[in-house]
């Protein structure tokens, strides 16, 4: 499009990409806007009214620079999912979801009815496609390549801005990062809910970001409402300031975990460097552990790591409900951590990946204590370890460089995952002890036939 053009009261979308197989335009400088947002939210041919955005994209591969988006239903959405095969003479020849985007930077969306910058459920992939933007090979739209790798193709989000919208962010959204972005004044600072590691190693899906608040505007909650699952979420220079009406934490971990549409078990590692709290009001809680879930274990699985100061000088938190942790060293921390217990030592996620194989036991130090039964601990505190069955596996927290046993009547092949590789090396000894035998698993490593999975060893049934 044009630079510099101004879209007034357009319905239903201002700016629309709409097959799927839109490519290498440059969407940049335009400025759409709506004088009542409830004028523009109108059925269309393509969706009902809540379906509307300025800027509405099913053709993701194109540049969007600096455009400004005003009072819309959303501000600029990119539904992948929502037409997941395309549309028109792209009908089954696209995959939108999964298509990356071109060059990203400098947008502004404000006060906007729900999203601003909406983001979807959008995993890029590494695509293999001909020159009219068609997929040529419906496999390299797949989450792993056919020998295992990570198919993902990362993405930058660039100097983004967003203000007095309800949602920023989007529902399950991996390999895509936001550098310098700027949140102020919205009822959620993020709003996401799954995620994976890059497939390219980089640790960190926010980097040099600012989150504010200002208690004197009557819109907006300070809140980062972030995403779990067994992987490390790495957040970077990035500052939190101000507050308002106290949200439900200034970082929350695990939105939505273990649920349907969310990410899962809940073991989730968010490593913080450079995250400065020191402008966020004493009224505000700074982490916690699970938000907006149905079950116990974000509330007790999440874990937060720092190298530096970001976590007020402790290396790990763990959830107050593992009292077990005392006794490894690890002491009670205040209100503004969910009396959370701070250690000094690293803590990191440990999963066991196959069938249901009922409840089984994580016995070491951090776990040595009487079994607390009642929600949300369900026995997490002493180890034991329940299934979850939207993600086919089991997860929990080990104290880096000491030894465990794993027990339980395993009905077939298990995989134990250990930690990230992107977080470095570190060893922990896990021995199994299935039906009543005691014997070694290992030190857990990479095996050739799953790369995807990061330091696995083998239980044998």
């Amino acid at each position: 499009m044009p630079w510099w053009k101004v879209v007034w009261d357009a319905r239903a979308n201002g700016v629309y990409t709409e097959d799927g197989n839109e490519m290498d335009n440059t969407i940049s400088r335009n400025v759409v806007i709506c004088t009542d947002y409830r004028k523009c939210k109108v059925d269309w041919v393509s969706g009902n009214s809540v379906q509307t955005a300025g800027i509405f994209l099913i053709g993701m591969s194109n540049n969007m620079i600096e455009n400004r988006v005003v009072n819309y239903e959303n501000g600029i959405w990119t539904p992948g999912s929502f037409r997941g095969n395309g549309r028109g003479r792209a009908t089954n020849k696209v995959c939108p979801q999964f298509h990356p985007f071109g060059e990203w930077r400098g947008n502004v969306c404000h006060d906007n009815a729900r999203f601003g910058l909406y983001l979807d459920n959008q995993f890029p992939r590494r695509l293999e496609r001909d020159e009219d933007g068609y997929v040529v090979n419906r496999e390299s739209c797949k989450w792993f390549t056919p020998d295992g790798r990570d198919n993902g193709f990362v993405n930058e989000i660039r100097d983004e801005f967003n203000w007095h919208n309800i949602y920023v962010g989007q529902y399950a959204m991996g390999d895509i990062q936001f550098i310098n972005f700027t949140s102020v004044n919205n009822a959620h600072a993020m709003y996401w809910k799954q995620s994976k590691n890059f497939a390219d190693g980089r640790l960190w899906h926010v980097l040099d970001s600012t989150f504010a608040n200002d208690p004197n505007d009557k819109i907006g909650i300070l809140q980062f409402l972030g995403p779990s699952g067994p992987f490390t979420f790495g957040m970077k220079n990035c500052k939190f300031l101000g507050t308002g009406p106290p949200g439900v934490a200034t970082i929350a971990a695990g939105q939505n975990c273990g649920m349907g549409g969310a990410g899962g078990p809940c073991n989730v590692h968010y490593v913080l460097e450079g995250v400065d709290f020191s402008r966020v009001r004493s009224n505000q809680r700074l982490v916690r552990f699970g938000v907006h879930t149905s079950g116990s274990q974000a509330a007790v699985q999440s874990m937060f790591v720092a190298k530096d100061d970001s976590l007020g000088g402790y290396r790990s938190i763990v959830s107050g409900h593992l009292n077990g942790f005392k006794d490894a060293g690890c002491v009670q921390l205040g209100w503004e951590w969910e009396d959370a217990l701070g250690c000094d030592r690293i803590v990191r996620r440990i999963n066991v990946w196959g069938p249901d194989s009922g409840r089984i036991r994580l016995a070491g130090p951090g776990y040595q204590v009487a079994e607390n039964w009642a929600a949300p601990s369900e026995g997490r505190n002493a180890g034991y370890m329940l299934y979850d069955s939207d993600h086919g596996g089991y997860g929990a927290g080990v104290l880096v460089g000491e030894s465990f046993s794993l027990s339980g009547n395993f009905p077939s092949d298990m995989i134990v995952e250990f930690s990230d590789i992107d977080l470095g090396e570190a060893d922990v000894l896990i021995y199994t002890v299935p039906s009543g035998r005691f014997s070694p698993c290992g030190l857990v490593r990479r095996l050739p036939s799953r790369p995807s999975i990061r330091w696995p060893a083998m239980i044998r049934a």
